[in-house]
């Protein structure tokens, strides 16, 4: 039962780290055409939320002190680095160097940008046209690769129900 709620809850939850992702990575695009600017920001701050909204609400692991809160803190921030590593490795290459093929691979270019959702005054801006739907797709590909890497190391790693620090055993329930 601890698990099915606990799955629930990093699914809950994750998916809202995703939607800030999401949100942040694609309104900065109006400061920024620098594609791995916003994917810096939009992790740094969906990174933010997913430590509190795991320690507190998917792991429970509170009642620690200060020092082991942020050693927690400084393990998350470095199981999160390699995940940062891969996503801008995909938008580099994916979005940034190699468009033009990706496009061409996957026929975006025969995408009518005119009808359906693309069209769409609040999603046309994110996905209505053959660049801006290639970027789309490899962000959800990079955040679906993320979620369940992050999931394996808070579980694992960072919020282990039987790591203790200096003597304090760290509660999961």
């Amino acid at each position: 039962m601890i698990r099915r709620r606990e799955l629930l809850w990093y699914s809950v939850f994750g998916t809202t780290a995703t939607f800030i992702y999401f949100f942040i990575r694609f309104m900065s695009k109006g400061w920024t055409d620098n594609v791995l600017v916003t994917v810096t920001l939009a992790q740094t701050v969906a990174i933010t939320f997913s430590f509190f909204a795991n320690k507190f609400f998917v792991f429970k692991n509170t009642g620690l002190g200060f020092y082991c809160s942020f050693k927690q803190f400084v393990e998350f921030i470095a199981g999160r680095f390699f995940v940062i590593i891969l996503d801008l490795g995909i938008a580099y290459f994916f979005v940034e160097k190699y468009s033009r093929t990706m496009i061409s691979l996957f026929h975006l270019q025969k995408v009518n940008y005119q009808q359906f959702v693309f069209s769409h005054p609040i999603i046309g801006p994110y996905m209505g046209n053959a660049y801006l739907l290639n970027e789309f797709i490899f962000t959800v590909l990079s955040q679906v690769i993320a979620t369940i890497i992050n999931y394996v190391v808070s579980k694992r790693i960072v919020f282990n129900a039987k790591k203790s620090y200096e003597g304090e055993l760290v509660s999961s329930s």
